[in-house]
């Protein structure tokens, strides 16, 4: 039973590892043609790091440190933190400033350097207690945000989802923890456990997911829903050249089929981008055909 549980063991972080992977290569392919952040892309490689990390100081270091002492690890731990609101705050409408996202970068940084030093002086269980309790308080602000603003109009189409996964992950992650309560009082030795790899596939698949759905969204000829026009109060002049934007015209070709002037093509964009909040066609596209 033992051998059993510990190829289950395996088994699932080698699906977190994929998942992640994946995810962050379809998240650089979404980047490239303007449909992702910057920030959403480091969230996934800031997990990537830290199961990595983490997997280093169980199965291939000789001496696997106690705890989350391994300064890699408190690293990734630290990166977490950053990214984690960052990423939440990229895809919500708030009201929070751009100086308290420069602050949690300073923090993040001063973190960095305090964890450098606490190495240098083998105090690295003094400072653990400081980026666990750090990173605690990211994920939890960062749940009540998502839970309390609106989403932007690039993700609006995926908010169903991104609750229906919350959901599964506020009852997922005890049940996992319980598991591995459970196992710890058996003779079972699992070197990870089920919860941090169940927790990073989570986060993982429903930002796959996401970014799956914008790029099948693109790729095909979605016609704009009607309704959408009306709840952005577009034109019948601009939903005429809303359509033709998303089937990739250019303003030439628009000016052209509309008989209408180039920089009234320009103008009527403007003000379509303007009304729908969205900052490219690619945007206006996942917001006016969802």
């Amino acid at each position: 039973m033992q051998a059993q549980m510990r190829i289950l063991e395996t088994a699932l972080l080698v699906l977190t590892y994929s998942t992640i992977l994946i995810t962050i290569f379809v998240g650089l392919i979404c980047y490239k043609r303007n449909m992702e952040r910057l920030e959403t892309i480091a969230f996934s490689v800031s997990l990537l790091l830290l199961i990595v990390a983490i997997s280093a100081d169980q199965f291939i270091l000789s001496h696997p440190s106690t705890g989350s002492t391994n300064i890699f690890i408190l690293s990734s731990m630290i990166l977490l933190s950053v990214t984690t609101p960052l990423s939440v705050m990229v895809e919500r409408k708030h009201a929070v400033s751009s100086t308290l996202k420069k602050g949690l970068v300073a923090a993040a940084v001063l973190l960095f350097i305090a964890t450098g030093i606490a190495y240098a002086v083998d105090k690295l269980h003094l400072i653990e207690y400081v980026i666990s309790v750090t990173l605690s308080l990211s994920v939890i602000l960062s749940m009540i945000l998502f839970w309390r603003t609106e989403p932007v109009a690039t993700v609006a189409h995926m908010e169903k989802t991104n609750k229906i996964f919350s959901v599964l992950f506020m009852i997922l992650v005890p049940a996992s923890l319980l598991a591995n309560y459970a196992f710890s009082k058996t003779s079972y030795d699992l070197k990870i456990g089920f919860t941090l790899p169940l927790l990073f596939t989570l986060l993982a698949g429903n930002k796959l997911i996401d970014d799956l759905k914008r790029l099948s969204i693109i790729k095909t000829d979605g016609e704009p829903i009607e309704r959408h026009y009306k709840n952005y109060a577009l034109s019948k002049r601009e939903q005429d050249v809303a359509a033709l934007l998303i089937k990739g015209k250019t303003y030439n070709v628009i000016a052209e089929e509309l008989f209408i002037s180039l920089p009234t093509v320009k103008t009527h964009s403007s003000n379509i981008y303007k009304k729908c909040q969205v900052n490219n066609r690619h945007e206006l596209t996942i917001l006016l055909t969802s």
